[in-house]
């Protein structure tokens, strides 16, 4: 059994160092990612900067919701097959039962509809990017602790369920924080972007006309 665990630290580090790599040589590949819906039909370069910017975001989510959709069925099938086996049965419960809340999480989330449109204010489309970005490193706190109490439970565990729980647990917070860390890399790349972004200010004329002067935003909501 200690062959076994020792494969799950290996497992949880390759998770962990791999996944944010793959993930980022992946989004450098395809150059830039696919914008989020939009139903109104407008293509991407009839918006402003600061909307493609914002559809961006959606279009990751999507694709980053697809992945833990993926990930989550994977270990919810995998879970329940290593359950029927004596000497694995508590890790397939635990893998399990990960699998089913991730991918419970993955489904709401793709069955929301959040979309941007021309009328999308720069500062709505500001303050959901760095809430996105708050959440996320909330997030990545949060995988630490996972993969420190599934560590502790490994080593220090008195029982073959404990031990076999924390292993579980170890993995989870490990692929969870290389796949939080990918989007959170993203996330601060955009929010530079948006928080920096030269925006065009409409200001009126003493003859009465209006000319659109440029500026330059530089506001951040936290």
């Amino acid at each position: 059994m200690k062959t076994f665990y020792l494969k799950g630290i290996l497992l949880a580090l390759g998770c962990c160092l791999a996944l944010p790599a793959v993930l980022l040589a992946a989004d450098r590949g395809e150059g830039q990612v696919s914008p989020g819906p939009n139903p109104e039909g407008e293509s991407e370069r009839d918006l402003p900067e600061y909307t493609a910017i914002g559809m961006e975001r959606l279009g990751q989510q999507q694709r980053a919701m697809r992945i833990l959709l993926g990930w989550g069925s994977a270990n919810l099938i995998a879970g329940g097959a290593l359950a029927t086996q004596q000497d694995y049965r508590d890790f397939g419960y635990m893998t399990a039962g990960w699998g089913i809340v991730n991918a419970a999480i993955a489904a709401f989330s793709l069955l929301g509809n959040e979309s941007y449109s021309r009328e999308t204010s720069y500062e709505t489309i500001l303050k959901d990017e760095a809430f996105f970005n708050r959440i996320l490193a909330i997030n990545s706190g949060l995988n630490v602790a996972y993969i420190s109490v599934g560590f502790a439970m490994n080593n220090l565990g008195d029982s073959s369920r404990v031990q076999q729980f924390g292993t579980a647990v170890m993995i989870q917070g490990a692929f969870l924080l290389g796949f939080d860390t990918w989007l959170l890399v993203n996330s601060s790349r955009r929010l530079g972007d948006l928080a920096a972004y030269p925006s065009n200010e409409q200001v009126s004329l003493p003859d009465g006309s209006q000319q659109l002067v440029p500026g330059l935003t530089a506001r951040l909501f936290f």
